[in-house]
């Protein structure tokens, strides 16, 4: 799993505004994680693959359906995670209303300032699980995590700049 959000939170850190349907899938992957433990213990092993797998595809599809709702999609799922993850960090569970109050915030943040807000967020996102994988004390934790944050962005806000020149 940590291989897994590793690589999830690299895509996010320097193509979280571009692959915009691969960050709301992966939203719903982690949010998933937490939901497995609720499902009914008779089914088969297989059943929680496939629910974490059809929780991604049907965000991904949602996305890429509607670039706009694409974008509150990706918000709610972000801000649900994130609140979820603020007030009950590392729990296999979702605790209900911090869920609902990040996604509702979330959902309006990025819906309202779409590709700025989307660039900060999965940048701070993708810093998040990178810099779990990082076995340093906190100090170089945190300075680690800023550079990846700066570094991020900047590829992200020149990607984004280099395509408005291309369209024009």
């Amino acid at each position: 799993m940590t291989i897994v959000s590793g690589i999830a939170g690299a895509i996010m850190l320097f193509l979280g505004r571009e692959l915009s349907f691969l960050f709301s899938a992966a939203m719903a992957f982690f949010i998933g994680i937490r939901l497995v433990p609720l499902l009914p213990g008779g089914w088969p092993p297989w059943a929680e693959t496939a629910f974490l797998i059809t929780l991604a595809v049907v965000a991904a599809i949602l996305t890429l359906i509607n670039e706009r709702a694409g974008f509150y999609v990706t918000g709610f799922l972000v801000g649900g995670y994130v609140l979820s993850e603020i007030y009950a960090p590392g729990v296999l569970a979702i605790p209900l209303l911090p869920f609902i109050v990040g996604s509702v915030l979330g959902a309006l943040i990025i819906g309202i300032f779409t590709e700025w807000a989307m660039i900060i967020v999965s940048c701070l996102v993708g810093v998040y699980f990178i810099a779990g994988l990082l076995p340093l004390a906190q100090t170089p934790k945190t300075l680690a995590s800023a550079a990846l944050f700066l570094i991020g962005g900047l590829v992200q806000v020149i990607t984004f700049q280099a395509q408005k020149h291309s369209e024009r």
